[in-house]
């Protein structure tokens, strides 16, 4: 098949989850189709960049800036679709999918998230496949709660015409996917005959060694975007809630948080026993020399790739039932799941003077992702689907 796939991000260096996602997507493929890959950029993309997507067989790159997605954020006051969607608005993309569509014979279009919506020429059902990824609107409500209370109506608004317009543009698509169950349960039923569930994978990059006693410099690791709102409240909570357990127990332990773009509340934490990495060339480096890897995820939506890259590392791994929800791997067993900062605290205290016990769960771990969670399983879901959209 000929396949254009649009994305509202370059898909490189691989440090959110829906560049992550992307990227192995692209990559599966290319490897039984020719993809055309048209994608918005707010920085400069380089040649090294692209050399990354060499697999496609044309990149086309449109520069949106951000001082253009703040005034396309003004044009969103007046009308009833989400600020996200009218933040990424771009005409010229909309143009050139357009042009791209006479031109190179396109069989099947690829849209990755709905932020896409007004960036699209008139969609046909046939052949148009739409990743809604996470179902927005469910972290959007959850995200309310969290919100300053002078941003609560905003955030209410924005929740309200997620729902509305996850509807109507999924009426329009022949073929739609999300990361899981959950995010399924949270579109309208009506939706439901052209879904497919398309997990997240993960790379063999992060199957190809396991750690070793010696290379040991932390005792736990959280590790992710540090400037996506989910994660920084996540950090927040491990550093203000489950440390502070943690020593009513006699335990401070060496933490890590690694992970691009922190925000100063994440760089604050930087002291002598809590490392703030910043941006790294390779996440699996801090993941490899930590004894334990903790997700405490307490907002967002979807899947935590996070939890799967610790767990095929056989790290042994400890998260929310928020995050539990979308891995099903078996608590107690592969994965340990917490549902308070005491819990966390008695779990990581009983793991780390067990060693034995923490290496068993670390290689069940790692086993439940090796059998359910490669990339190469997930693409094969996605190129299924996108052959019934083409009909």
């Amino acid at each position: 098949m000929r396949i254009l796939v649009a994305l509202s991000r370059f898909p490189w260096p691989i440090e959110k989850g829906d560049k992550l996602r992307a990227y192995y997507q692209l990559k599966g493929l290319a490897e039984n189709h020719t993809v055309h890959l048209v994608c918005l950029s707010d920085q400069e993309v380089t040649p090294a960049m692209l050399e990354k997507l060499s697999f496609c067989a044309s990149v086309t790159v449109i520069r949106l800036p951000k001082w253009r997605s703040a005034l396309n954020l003004f044009a969103g006051i007046f009308d009833r679709i989400p600020f996200q969607v009218h933040f990424f608005r771009s005409n010229k993309m909309k143009a050139v999918i357009a042009e791209q569509l006479k031109l190179r014979q396109i069989d099947v279009v690829y849209v990755q998230l709905i932020r896409l919506g007004m960036n699209l020429p008139s969609v046909d059902s046939k052949g148009w496949f739409m990743d809604y990824m996470d179902t927005f609107s469910i972290g959007m409500k959850q995200r309310e709660q969290q919100s300053a209370v002078w941003l609560r109506p905003l955030v209410r608004k924005e929740t309200r015409r997620l729902l509305r317009y996850e509807d109507e543009i999924g009426r329009r698509f022949a073929g739609l996917s999300v990361i899981s169950e959950r995010d399924a349960e949270g579109l309208p039923a009506h939706l439901t005959g052209k879904l497919s569930i398309i997990a997240n994978g993960v790379g063999e990059q992060f199957f190809e060694r396991q750690a070793s006693p010696s290379e040991m410099e932390h005792d736990l690791v959280f590790f992710g975007n540090m400037g996506y709102h989910p994660n920084v409240q996540s950090a927040r909570y491990l550093m203000e809630e489950v440390l502070p357990a943690l020593r009513r127990k006699g335990i401070e332990p060496r933490v890590c948080l690694a992970g691009a773009r922190p925000v100063p509340l994440i760089q604050a934490y930087a002291g002598e026993k809590v490392t703030v990495t910043g941006f790294i060339d390779d996440i699996r480096v801090p993941i490899l020399k930590s004894k334990l890897a903790i997700a405490p995820v307490i907002a967002g939506q979807g899947m935590q790739n996070k939890l799967l890259e610790s767990m095929a590392m056989g790290i042994p791994t400890l998260t929310t039932p928020l995050a539990h929800a979308a891995v099903p791997a078996e608590a107690g067993k592969e994965l340990i799941v917490c549902n308070t900062a005491e819990e966390f605290a008695d779990e990581i205290k009983r793991l780390l003077e067990n060693p034995a016990l923490a290496a068993e769960i670390g290689q069940a771990g790692r086993r439940f992702v090796e059998q359910y969670y490669r990339w190469s399983e997930m693409n094969k879901r996605l190129e299924a689907a996108l052959i019934r959209c083409k009909g």
